[in-house]
């Protein structure tokens, strides 16, 4: 097996312990740890066990460390930060606790929820006494036009997002890489779990550069991320396509697939969240997030309607709560739907795609696929693949609410009939960037069997649990970042060697 002698991410340069690796593999030593997935969750675990003295082994597919915090928007939270106490910011992790589950309207797991805003506060802190250096006027409370932010300010970020926490979290592992304790195999990525005859999990199998590895270890951490980059599980997990593809490449659901071979199970399907949709860069998917038309109507009201493919109206479009826009678009069975407006609106309306130039739009009308014009109605609905009686009756219909003021859907601004051509289309889809479902565990991290048991010696941490159990199917400010930070630093910190 071939390995570099140093290791790039951040900035940071570290000494990988090959020597050791190699001897380990060669005299099936025990690790203490072995982390699959060197990111948001598994480098805080890493950091802490070694500083403990445990021997850990991190294992990453990919060919630097950081995972998603390379590219992620470095949000995070807590209650009872030093950062709140030099405002004067009174909270509690129980009030944390409170408005995460009322954001989330339940959804989210309690006691997922209820370990992570107990070990927030001094998880931050250390990334706070360690450089992290927050935005001027943070912490806030995460509140956007249609959806709730907490109920103090308690949410922040640094000027590089993401990238500043790796910084951190990279110098603490270089720190760390003279006591002898972590070795690093990147370009590794695991195939399987050794399990004993009584079902504990006892070890790991890996492939890198065509050769396979055996690693026994007393503590198996599942930190490998989510499986936003696999199309296959994504659509199965989902009921979706895949139609984006934003996220880390390395986000292919190994551990969701290693935890159900020994007996784990998912959850949290049901909680896919796609947004109110994108203009996506080709119509053949995955695809990447090219552009996306204003739906927010504290910040643009609309003057268009949207269409499902029957060429109906499904939602009143300027619904001012994000959660029902979601749900609506949710509703609709290919997630997809149409922007639809005329001539006149084109002329007289605030730029649905500021970024555009009218040149732009309509240059884009005939070469894109998630653009159409057209001189008629029935016209249009054959480009944007929608029904063209059922768009025309929804423009009838829609015509007559503006003349009349009053809309079947409720819809209050009501600017101009949708009647001079030629006519205009866009598509909108419904994506995602993060993976809803994943590992059920238990509050102490352990992986769950179907019949709710653990299974020794398995735990995992981070978006290997799914978006779902920190999220719920909406957004609550920080708890993407802040449940991986936080859960796997403490089983860094807990776990017996």
């Amino acid at each position: 097996m071939k390995r570099r002698d140093l290791l790039k991410g951040a900035g940071a340069t570290l000494t990988l312990m090959t020597p050791a690796l190699r001897a380990a593999t060669r005299t099936a030593a025990q690790w203490d740890f072995i982390i699959v997935g060197a990111g948001t969750a598994g480098l805080p675990a890493a950091i802490h066990a070694s500083r403990r003295g445990a021997k850990v082994l991190m294992l990453e597919a990919a060919d630097t460390l950081g995972g998603t915090l390379s590219m992620a928007s470095g949000q995070i939270s807590a209650a009872g930060t030093r950062l709140q106490e030099a405002r004067g910011i009174a909270d509690s992790p129980d009030r944390h606790y409170d408005d995460i589950m009322e954001i989330t309207f339940g959804e989210a797991d309690p006691d997922i929820v209820r370990r992570t805003v107990d070990l927030a506060p001094d998880t931050l802190n250390w990334l706070l006494d360690k450089g992290l250096v927050p935005l001027p006027d943070h912490p806030v409370t995460g509140a956007a036009p249609g959806r709730a932010g907490y109920s103090v300010p308690r949410y922040f970020w640094a000027e590089a997002a993401g990238k500043a926490i790796l910084k951190v979290v990279l110098e603490e592992i270089e720190r760390e890489m003279p006591q002898g304790n972590i070795a690093i195999s990147l370009n590794t990525r695991a195939t399987g779990l050794l399990a004993s005859d009584s079902g504990a999990v006892e070890g790991v199998r890996a492939e890198s550069a065509a050769e396979e590895w055996t690693f026994r270890g007393r503590h198996i951490l599942l930190t490998s991320g989510g499986y936003a980059m696999n199309p296959e599980m994504f659509e199965r997990l989902t009921g979706y396509p895949a139609y984006a593809a934003g996220s880390w490449p390395h986000s292919m659901g190994d551990g969701l697939e290693l935890a159900v071979s020994v007996g784990g199970w998912l959850r949290g399907q049901q909680l896919h969240r796609a947004g109110t949709g994108s203009i996506l860069s080709a119509a053949e998917f995955p695809a990447r997030v090219y552009a996306r038309f204003a739906t927010v109507p504290q910040q643009r009201l609309p003057w268009e309607i949207w269409v499902d493919d029957s060429g109906q109206r499904f939602i009143r479009e300027d619904e001012p709560r994000v959660r029902p826009r979601a749900q609506a678009v949710l509703r609709l069975p290919r997630l997809r739907y149409a922007i639809v407006f005329d001539e006149n609106i084109l002329n007289t309306a605030p730029p649905g795609l500021p970024d555009f130039s009218r040149e732009q739009l309509l240059e884009h009308c005939e070469n894109h696929p998630m653009f159409a014009r057209a001189g008629s109605l029935p016209e249009l609905a054959a480009k944007a693949d929608v029904d063209a009686a059922g768009l025309e009756q929804t423009v009838r219909d829609y015509n007559a609410a503006v003349a009349s003021g009053r809309d079947a859907f409720g819809r209050e601004h009501l600017p101009a009939a949708i009647s001079r051509p030629p006519f205009y289309a866009i598509t909108h889809l419904g994506s995602s960037a993060t993976s809803s479902a994943g590992v059920a565990v238990n509050s102490d991290m352990r992986v769950l069997r179907g019949n709710q048991e653990p299974i020794p010696g398995l735990y995992a941490a981070g978006e290997v649990l799914g978006s779902g159990a920190t999220l719920g199917s909406t957004f609550a400010p920080g708890m993407m970042l802040t449940p991986a930070l936080s859960l796997g630093r403490w089983l860094g910190m807990t776990l017996p060697i």
